[in-house]
């Protein structure tokens, strides 16, 4: 399952109103370089990006902008820049490192800065989701990838059923997670 789809589910413009919503800071710069409604060219997401970095070099105590900065660079697949804007977020004193979303994101930018592999420290950072909240869906869903990842088939079952339980029968996610769970189980038995 692409674990930076799931990272992603945020737009641009979603993140511009998450930036916002406590941060006196957070709400000058957004005043100053407000987002357009959808940004969708990977030039107007580049643009704003160049504004919230400003805005950065003069605030970089600003942890809801560096996610949101960190976001712009994940859709812009400059992965390694994501990873470095996640980890001086997390590191601020802030809501953000209580959102296990924001260590999700962390965990994939910093996966597919390395080759789209979850081992080490992106597992690492998993954990410290899950820490925050057993059943964070986008936590499961990473932590059944990582341990698939490693041949760990029994422990991939251990996240994602679970995960499977929350999603609404019917759905694509379902039907998904339903043929990855019975591909795992076959594997698991014949490691058996």
């Amino acid at each position: 399952m692409p674990v930076l789809a799931t990272a992603l589910i945020f737009s641009v413009f979603a993140a511009a109103i998450f930036l916002s919503v406590d941060s006196p800071d957070a709400q000058r710069a957004d005043a100053q370089a407000k987002p357009p409604a959808a940004l969708k060219s990977p030039a107007e997401i580049d643009a704003y990006a160049g504004k919230l970095r400003a805005h950065l070099e003069q605030q970089p105590g600003d942890a809801r902008s560096w996610v949101m900065f960190a976001r712009m660079q994940a859709e812009l697949e400059r992965f390694p820049e994501a990873a470095q804007a996640y980890e001086k977020a997390l590191a601020l004193p802030s809501k953000v490192a209580r959102d296990p979303a924001v260590w999700c994101e962390y965990a994939d930018a910093l996966g597919m800065a390395q080759g789209g592999k979850l081992s080490g420290k992106p597992r690492e950072l998993i954990d410290r989701a899950l820490a925050l909240d057993a059943d964070h869906p986008k936590a499961l869903e990473m932590a059944g990838s990582a341990a698939y990842e490693q041949g760990d088939y029994e422990e991939t079952l251990r996240f994602w059923r679970p995960l499977l339980a929350r999603l609404e029968t019917g759905s694509q996610e379902h039907h998904e997670l339903t043929v990855a769970i019975t591909r795992t189980e076959r594997l698991a038995a014949s490691a058996n």
